[in-house]
């Protein structure tokens, strides 16, 4: 870090184009957000339909190993490319067969776990861009920033238009997400450099080696492997309340479709809040402290909102659990772009994201089932309250295990013992490209 009263060198303009791919791209998942729950709720009320489109989304994440070693040895704004333009094509045929009313529900999750496998590809990858866009030192400030932009565009402004869009058609919605991501992509396009790992690095090596590379680096390191699965699980918690979200929202808090898109807000507002201030925390809070009271905060949250069922307490809880969310993902994303090895970082990010993300289908099949299960017992109230009850359980056992093993003296230990890995910046081919000391 750099010593009080000293100037920070800039982010600089390849930030700033990563910045505007982001914000672009996080605008049209913040319709597809409300768009494509919403739109299956209007094919089916079945609870466990409505989870599987949400589990199709998550489910290529448990490929994301092949993800990150392909990231590990090709040029990474390119990979983001061709992700992004993936995507764009997917949404474009979505909205062209949801406007002819060709797009069931099993269409629908064709299409979810399609553009789940670009994002997969996209959001691993942009991860490991990152460092070598920004300085070491101000990757805190650069992830705040690029989280806070993608919340407000994603949840601020895309819910909301959402709401409208799908008033007017799916199709609309669908469309307008499919031109977000071309502006994403146009975004990279203009970003300069050459940002392969290291030239040549893993030409001839078979994908299945460089996997395992990666796999084992992140299992034979305690504190990450601890974190990876610890956000598994806190995950799979939130993902339970996520695949029922939308029948929760109509059925019991009484909303409509753009009552559910400025509902989705609220984690939103704690996100932005706290993208803001928990850089000027980050040094103050010890880091064991911090991922303590985060998932603290999303138990409590979790059970007062499956408890009580009203959309003051629901918006209340999720700020809170927003606000941590934000603290969560600075301190750990930033540690792992520290303390792993650069021609190593896009393997384990991916191996971390596989264990991470790997069970928010599991989560969103079982809350499925848990309400379909419950309903004829307890009634559609109580049994689409169930998964926000289950999940802030989980979610509580989860901090006692944050308590003894992700302690900020395990943190310190893993920042200290990070100097003696190599680390890679990309070979520069334009002076905006990733110069650490002046990007």
């Amino acid at each position: 870090m750099a010593a009080p009263g000293s100037t920070l060198p800039p982010l600089g303009p390849g930030y700033r184009r990563l910045l505007a791919a982001g914000a672009l791209g996080n605008l049209g998942d913040g319709i597809a957000l409300v768009a494509l729950p919403w739109y299956t709720a209007t094919l089916t009320g079945d609870p466990v339909a409505v989870a599987v489109v949400a589990a199709a989304g998550r489910l290529p994440w448990l490929g994301a190993l092949v993800a990150g070693a392909v990231g590990d040895r090709m040029d990474r704004r390119r990979l983001m490319v061709r992700a992004g333009a993936g995507k764009a094509l997917v949404l474009v045929v979505l909205a062209a067969l949801a406007a002819v009313g060709a797009a069931p529900v099993p269409v629908v999750v064709a299409a979810a776990l399609l553009v789940g496998v670009c994002e997969v590809f996209f959001d691993n990858t942009a991860q490991s861009l990152m460092p070598m866009v920004v300085p070491r030192e101000r990757l805190e400030r650069a992830n705040g920033m690029l989280w806070s932009v993608e919340e407000v565009a994603g949840r601020f402004a895309g819910a909301p238009l959402a709401g409208v869009l799908v008033a007017v058609s799916a199709a609309a919605a669908f469309g307008a997400q499919a031109l977000l991501a071309a502006g994403a992509v146009g975004a990279l396009l203009a970003l300069r450099g050459d940002f392969t790992p290291v030239a040549g690095a893993g030409a001839a090596v078979p994908l299945r080696v460089l996997v395992g590379e990666g796999v084992r680096w992140l299992w034979g390191h305690r504190l990450l492997r601890t974190l990876a699965v610890v956000l598994g699980l806190s995950n799979l918690a939130a993902s339970m309340n996520a695949a029922v979200l939308v029948l929760f929202a109509r059925d019991v808090l009484g909303v409509g479709a753009a009552g559910f898109g400025l509902l989705l807000t609220a984690v939103s507002v704690g996100m932005v809040l706290g993208a803001q201030v928990v850089h000027r925390l980050v040094p103050l809070v010890a880091p064991g402290v911090a991922l303590a009271a985060a998932l603290a905060v999303q138990a409590v949250g979790y059970l007062l909102v499956g408890s009580v069922h009203r959309v003051w307490v629901f918006a209340v809880c999720f700020v809170a659990v927003g606000f941590f969310t934000m603290w969560w993902n600075v301190v750990t994303v930033s540690l792992r772009q520290r303390i792993v090895p650069g021609h190593l970082l896009s393997r384990v990010l991916a191996a971390y994201r596989t264990v991470g993300w790997g069970t928010a289908p599991v989560g969103a099949l079982a809350a499925g089932g848990l309400a379909a299960m419950l309903e004829p017992v307890v009634g559609r109230v109580w049994a689409l309250s169930a998964p926000f009850l289950a999940a802030g359980v989980l979610s509580a056992v989860l901090v006692a295990v944050s308590a003894a093993r992700l302690t900020t003296r395990a943190v310190r230990a893993a920042e200290a013992g990070a100097g003696s890995h190599t680390r890679s910046t990309g070979t520069q081919t334009s002076p905006e490209a990733v110069d650490p000391s002046s990007p």
